[in-house]
């Protein structure tokens, strides 16, 4: 996490349930049978917008998968969070996944940089 950003709380705690859900589906999803991998989570901005990448070195995703309109909860509320910041989400499933996602920041008091 990069320790020159700083985040409103409405901006944290989106960002906390969306690391929350990806990591609990890399754990659940990305490793079969106990295989070992690794869970990246990078957290980065310029004061301008925010970059959060959550990605594993797993099994990757489907060529089917679509987390835009995906049918399970979790990654729903993903979507919807995402959303609540303003924000847009990439999804790789080449090598792992790898979700990526870009949010304006905000400032103290609430509204956006120049």
């Amino acid at each position: 996490i990069d320790p020159a950003l700083t985040l409103t709380l409405d901006e944290c705690v989106p960002c906390g349930l969306i690391i929350n859900e990806l990591v609990s589906n890399s754990l659940k999803h990305a490793f079969p049978t106990g295989t070992p991998g690794e869970i990246v989570i990078r957290v980065f901005g310029d004061g301008q917008a925010c970059t959060l990448i959550v990605g594993d070195n797993g099994c990757g995703l489907p060529a089917s998968a679509d987390c835009a309109h995906a049918g399970t909860l979790g990654l729903q509320l993903v979507t919807h969070l995402v959303r609540q910041l303003n924000g847009s989400m990439n999804v790789s499933g080449e090598r792992g996944t790898k979700f990526t996602l870009i949010f304006p920041v905000k400032r103290a008091d609430g509204s956006a940089p120049p």
